[in-house]
């Protein structure tokens, strides 16, 4: 049995702007700590594969030291980690993706549209992207469908599904429905919900 968590949107560095000064503060402290508690969650839950959906940064130019701080936390993580850079944490230069060096366990999509990155030993492929700028009009799942080779597919994106505007990779319900995918774990929208099915497909 493969256990895996799915998260997105630490959005690290934000300045909290709509907070008080001392509100500020104590988020952005909190915020600094999370990597660490996931990856004590990770270890002590015997987690296999931590799936990140983008905006992990607030911003495409993080600082250095949170960045570093980030990779370091990932790197104790007795599992395998891949993340799709979103809106915010634009794979491109400058981007912490690029200039900080990550760990062996870290997987980072880097293209603007799906590539994928295959697990042998538990039978399992991945399917991502990356926002290479701060916008992505087009939909990365548009006419994407998994072979049915027996194999586990998922999918890890930074999307919004059924979007009134098509700025951050608009992801069609019936697409959901026909990728064939197990799963499909999206960032962008700071909501917790609970997952949702399109046809085979489990998303959330």
């Amino acid at each position: 049995m493969l256990r895996f968590i799915h998260a997105a949107d630490f959005h690290l560095d934000s300045a909290f702007a709509a907070l008080t000064p001392r509100q500020a503060a104590a988020r952005r402290r909190e915020s600094r700590e999370l990597p660490v508690r996931l990856a004590n969650y990770v270890n002590q839950n015997n987690i296999d594969l931590v799936l990140l959906a983008g905006d992990l940064f607030d911003s495409a130019a993080s600082y250095r030291d949170t960045a570093e701080e980030l990779s370091a936390a990932l790197g104790q993580m007795e599992a395998q980690v891949y993340i799709a850079p979103g809106n915010h944490d634009w794979y491109g230069p400058g981007s912490p993706y690029l200039t900080v060096k990550w760990p062996e366990n870290v997987h980072i999509f880097t293209q603007p549209r799906l590539e994928t990155m295959e697990w042998p030993e538990k039978n399992l492929v991945l399917h991502g992207a990356a926002f290479t700028h701060g916008e992505q009009a087009d939909g990365f799942l548009t006419g994407f469908t998994a072979p049915a080779d027996g194999k586990l597919h998922i999918g890890l994106l930074h999307g919004e599904i059924d979007p009134s505007e098509a700025r951050y990779d608009p992801i069609r319900k019936e697409e959901i429905a026909a990728s064939g995918l197990a799963y499909l774990a999206l960032g962008h929208i700071h909501k917790r919900a609970e997952p949702l099915t399109f046809g085979g497909t489990v998303c959330a």
